[in-house]
């Protein structure tokens, strides 16, 4: 059986991950501070806990969004799209907003 996962369910897997490792390598060499207090709590547990918990923060919506997919291909590609759109701009306004 072969699965196809959509373009923009890939886009945002990888900038979940882009995120997830920028953060573990700027935060463990002390370069950085973890924003989101809820993921600095889980890097406080250490760097595995961090990454079980963003990895399951994206994940299931990945998952739901490609299941939909095949329901209603326009409404989950709609939902992809925002969720990059929120985290990019999330992350861009908190990453600005920190070091202006």
């Amino acid at each position: 059986m072969k699965v196809r996962v959509s373009g923009e369910s890939i886009v945002l897997v990888m900038i979940c991950l882009a995120d997830m490792l920028s953060t573990l390598f700027f935060v463990l060499r002390g370069s950085a501070v973890e924003q989101n207090p809820i993921m600095a709590a889980c890097l406080d547990k250490g760097p595995w806990v961090f990454v079980l918990v963003k990895i399951a923060s994206f994940v299931p919506f990945v998952v739901a969004v490609e299941l939909y997919r095949k329901r209603n291909a326009a409404f989950a590609r709609l939902a992809c799209r925002s969720a990059i759109i929120i985290y990019v701009v999330t992350f861009t306004v908190l990453t600005v907003g920190l070091n202006v």
